[in-house]
């Protein structure tokens, strides 16, 4: 057990080190996934992911960026569908914390789970929270996983409107969106109580619950409230993902309003193991495969 560690740790250290992405992309894998692939088959979802981790379509750096993909949801969705911004810096040597109201949420532009909800500011060490966005911006999340469309991405933090329900945060709706041949599939993901208890369920597009694991605890589908506006999020995501054939749509729902939260084109970078294990090459048979000498937009 002590030898297999010791290689996964200088598998880990040649991902990190080597210039290719690709290569990366195959050793992390081989790592996480525990079989090895050249990725092109590109038979499972996972495969599909983290080959696409090296090799996104230059356009995905724009709608990863959590501030700049904004422009595209006012086009596509309109803008009363965006949580409202406070501020947006790329420097907080001189940033003025009383300028905020108590509560918000403050995240960085340039990368995943690099997000913090703030409650109530009078609870909080301004000095820590502003030491946590400081490191944010002083680091480069291409270099966690190797995702490559976060390269291009200026570090900037957002500071924005926290969204509660019930004086809770809300749950968070993931809509994945495959398109085949033309064809959309979607998929949702629930998390809820994201930071305390975290649960997740996956169901289809009819709320019927799938049996699927991902990552965190499955949430019993009885304790999923299925949402109001579930038609309406549905319809967003349709619209956002339009000429996309992969990407997760995440929304949000406050006061009985949808709002955007991100698009991923890259979940987990794919590196999270779906159960059972034939999910892998079913959610892979819903989506065109990615054109690496072209395109993974599809009608490009």
């Amino acid at each position: 057990m002590r030898v297999r560690r010791a290689a996964g740790k200088s598998l880990w250290k040649k991902a990190l080190k080597t210039r290719s992405d690709y290569v990366a992309a195959i050793i992390l894998y081989f790592i996480h996934h525990k079989r090895f692939s050249l990725l092109a088959g590109q038979s499972t979802f996972s495969e599909r992911i983290v080959l696409r981790n090296a090799r996104p379509h230059p356009a995905f750096s724009t709608l990863s960026d959590k501030y700049e993909v904004r422009e595209h949801v006012k086009e596509a969705i309109g803008p009363q569908h965006l949580i409202p911004i406070y501020q947006v810096v790329d420097d907080m040597t001189a940033f003025d914390f009383t300028s905020l109201p108590r509560a918000f949420v403050m995240k960085a532009t340039h990368g995943s789970g690099w997000v913090k909800l703030i409650e109530d500011q009078q609870n909080e060490n301004v000095e820590d929270l502003k030491a946590l966005a400081t490191s944010w911006l002083s680091k480069s999340y291409h270099l966690k996983f190797r995702e490559s469309q976060y390269k291009a991405i200026k570090p900037r933090i957002i500071f924005e409107k926290l969204l509660l329900e019930d004086g809770v945060p809300v749950d968070d709706y993931k809509v994945h969106c495959f398109r085949k041949n033309g064809k959309l599939t979607q998929i949702l993901q629930v998390h809820s109580d994201r930071f305390k208890n975290h649960k997740l369920k996956l169901f289809s597009a009819d709320w019927t619950p799938l049996d699927i694991s991902l990552v965190h605890e499955r949430a019993p589908a009885e304790t999923v409230r299925k949402p109001a506006q579930l038609s309406k999020m549905l319809d967003l995501a349709d619209r956002l993902s339009t000429g996309i054939n992969y990407v997760r749509v995440d929304l949000y729902v406050s006061s009985g309003q949808v709002f955007f939260g991100e698009l991923t084109f890259t979940p987990g970078a794919g590196l999270m193991r779906l159960e059972p294990k034939e999910v892998e090459r079913q959610w892979a048979a819903l989506f065109d495969k990615d054109n690496h000498s072209r395109s993974a937009l599809t009608g490009h």
